[in-house]
């Protein structure tokens, strides 16, 4: 049944009436503020993490691709050029390019290190974005013997553009191909992906010179392909199938790295359960709060009964003061926590003179945060369906009591 005018108006002055008349004003109000900031708490504390989730798996998928084409129909001269047609054609895919990777030896004047080869044509690397990236050196020189080095190679070979690489790679599997290969390489520029593990390991040459040093002749080890919406690439997967063809096998980045992908996704599932229970124990404050208002509205609830209001009305009216409070209390958490989101910055400078503490964390000079819609509104109603079925119990007991029974002691 709708909620009545009168019972909303109870319900709102029994909030506000003083506990030595039998109130619960005290606990109303400390019911609003723990639920205001539980809510508060959640959407600021996920929408952090979700800014670092995006952060790192933007930097990781700048520097990986989005799908993996492997099988002999990539070396098939007679249909590989048709595949990639198709694949360019697809809806969604932004880029399709060959790639050869392979372990090898890097060397300076200084010392050696173990580093992955990988060959790549410069349009694909610069649709990627990798040339913005270059923190010196220049991306025209990505050319015959001028490789990319990462960031972290770099520094532990004490390199700089300009500088001479010596990269050696194992030899095949005949007889006349045993002998280790061993080159000398020009560093054309030094780009950072601000993921450690490519900028430790990564080394860029031209494609066509990669094949040649690690003996691809005119092979390729895989196609990567990158989509509009790598988030959402189980949609592409079914059209980069039937692109692909046969003799070929689709593999997403979420398979590929499925590790790193999982345990975000548990991170952050592990995350919302835990501070969604805050919430859950904010609310158990308006459960006591409505439980000691029954108990002191006792002769209120016998001569609402003897008057003529039936048991749905009393339900409503206990239940408006609980659910008011909680309602009150997840729209204050909702505005601050979009106001933290959208102030992180300066809230983040504020709070870092105040204590003298810096919340950077490497090359993250603030904290990236990002609102997610969904997810908010999933808070806020989860926030007041808690607190609305912690109040419906105890308004149901009140909808219990008899006239007799509440007024014997009077």
């Amino acid at each position: 049944m709708p909620f009545k005018g009168w019972e909303l108006d109870l319900a709102v002055r029994y909030l506000r009436t003083r506990r030595k008349n039998g109130g619960i004003a005290v606990i109303a109000i400390l019911s609003y503020v723990g639920v205001a900031l539980a809510v508060t708490a959640l959407i600021a504390v996920m929408s952090v993490m979700n800014g670092f989730q995006g952060e790192i798996m933007g930097r990781f998928l700048t520097f990986n691709s989005h799908a993996d084409i492997t099988g002999p129909a990539i070396n098939d001269s007679r249909t590989r050029d048709a595949m990639l047609s198709r694949l360019r054609a697809a809806p969604g895919v932004t880029d399709v390019s060959p790639f050869v990777d392979s372990s090898a030896l890097a060397e300076s004047p200084l010392t050696s290190t173990t580093v992955l080869v990988r060959g790549g044509k410069a349009e694909s690397l610069q649709r990627a974005g990798i040339a913005n990236d270059l923190l010196a050196g220049s991306f025209a020189d990505y050319a015959d013997d001028g490789v990319l080095i990462g960031e972290g190679v770099a520094r532990n070979l004490g390199l700089r553009p300009g500088d001479q690489v010596v990269l050696t790679v194992p030899g095949g599997q005949s007889p006349d191909e045993l002998a280790a290969v061993r080159r000398v390489y020009r560093v054309a520029g030094i780009f950072r992906s601000k993921v450690a593990r490519i900028d430790q390991t990564y080394i860029y040459m031209p494609l066509i010179e990669a094949q040649d040093f690690l003996g691809r002749g005119d092979r390729w080890d895989m196609i990567e392909v990158r989509v509009r919406k790598p988030y959402r690439i189980e949609a592409a997967m079914p059209r980069l199938k039937t692109a692909a063809g046969n003799n070929t096998r689709v593999e997403d980045w979420k398979q590929r790295d499925s590790v790193i992908w999982g345990a975000l996704k548990f991170e952050a599932a592990a995350m919302r359960a835990i501070l969604f229970f805050v919430t859950v124990i904010a609310a158990m404050n308006i459960v006591t709060g409505v439980v000691m208002l029954v108990k002191n509205k006792t002769r209120d609830i016998a001569i609402l009964r003897t008057i003529g209001a039936g048991k749905a009305s009393i339900t409503r009216i206990f239940f408006l003061a609980g659910a008011l409070v909680g309602a009150a209390g997840t729209f204050t958490g909702l505005v601050a926590g979009v106001a933290i989101v959208i102030f992180i910055y300066p809230l983040q400078r504020g709070l870092e003179w105040l204590f003298h503490f810096s919340f950077a964390m490497g090359d993250m000079a603030y904290l990236p945060a990002s609102l997610h819609i969904g997810e908010t509104l999933a808070v806020v109603f989860g926030a007041f369906a808690a607190t609305s079925l912690c109040t419906l119990i105890p308004a149901l007991t009140a909808a219990r009591l008899e006239p007799v029974d509440a007024l014997r002691y009077e």
